[in-house]
């Protein structure tokens, strides 16, 4: 069995990268699909968001959109990349001079607030609950432009966020809930994987009426900065390096840039509709 090593950790949108990667207890925007899905119930109208990541030898896509209805929030993402083949036991891969791999996956996304359903007093907080269904494929490819599949998959997240105010919240997605033998068998399929425990965890908070936002998660931590109406500045720590990242929103209408501090720089944009 071929297993191909990923960089799924940083196959995030600009906008938490620049927190350094800790977003799964905040999730308030189109990135909450590929994190914590259950943050897109907290918004209140159609979004939608285009990612990419430019580094050396590496492309990455991320499409995804929110729909408001009545059952729900509804998300529909995807997440394609391709990645340079280095140092790899090949002996098992019947095609010639493979150079590089291909991850597709699809994302279907479904968010509730319990508390609108249940009427829920806003002083015991409020529970946000969100699901991912997942299908997933991946290719190996050579120069010449040839590629065989190494497998495909279906899969699930299910996923968390306890508000216990407007300037505290907690957050849990478990990922790949299913675990088919499939799914292991393509390792790092989605935009989490890679890391070592199966459960993201993580905390955000509010500070100064809104005006900073801090958030933690597992060893990733970061802060943006809101000083004037539609401008965001970021900084955070990931697993092994500094990140930064800025974000300019007008009229609904936003761009963020996020930076990795790395032998070879790493950079996103990301771009968003409201």
């Amino acid at each position: 069995m071929l297993v191909v090593p990923a960089f799924a950790q940083e196959n995030l949108g600009a906008r938490p990268m620049g927190m350094g990667g800790a977003f799964a207890g905040l999730a308030d925007d189109v990135n909450a699909i590929f994190i914590n899905p259950a943050g897109l119930s907290t918004l209140n109208k159609e979004s939608v968001m285009v990612s990419t990541r430019i580094s050396e030898g590496r492309e990455y896509t991320m499409i995804g959109g929110v729909e408001t209805t009545p059952f729900g929030n509804l998300g529909v993402g995807y997440v394609g990349s391709t990645d340079p083949i280095d140092g790899l036991d090949l002996s098992d891969w019947e095609g010639n001079n493979p150079v590089k791999y291909t991850t597709q996956t699809l994302y279907v996304s479904l968010a509730k607030d319990l508390n609108k359903e249940m009427r829920m007093s806003q002083n015991m907080g409020t529970l946000l609950l969100g699901m991912n269904l997942k299908f997933s494929s991946r290719k190996l490819g050579t120069a010449s432009g040839l590629s065989q599949s190494v497998g495909s998959s279906f899969d699930m997240d299910l996923a968390s966020i306890f508000k216990l105010n407007d300037n505290l919240s907690l957050g849990m997605s478990l990922q790949n809930f299913l675990a088919g033998e499939k799914a292991r068998e393509i390792l790092n399929l989605n935009t989490v994987e890679e890391r070592k425990s199966a459960v993201l965890y993580g905390a955000s908070g509010k500070l100064l009426n809104g005006v900073v936002t801090w958030v933690v998660e597992g060893e990733e931590l970061g802060c943006e900065l809101r000083p004037v109406k539609g401008l965001a500045i970021r900084a955070g720590r990931g697993k092994d390096c500094i990140t930064s990242g800025i974000g300019i929103n007008i009229n609904g209408f936003g761009v963020d840039y996020a930076y990795l501090q790395k032998d070879s720089p790493v950079h996103y944009w990301s771009i968003s509709i409201q």
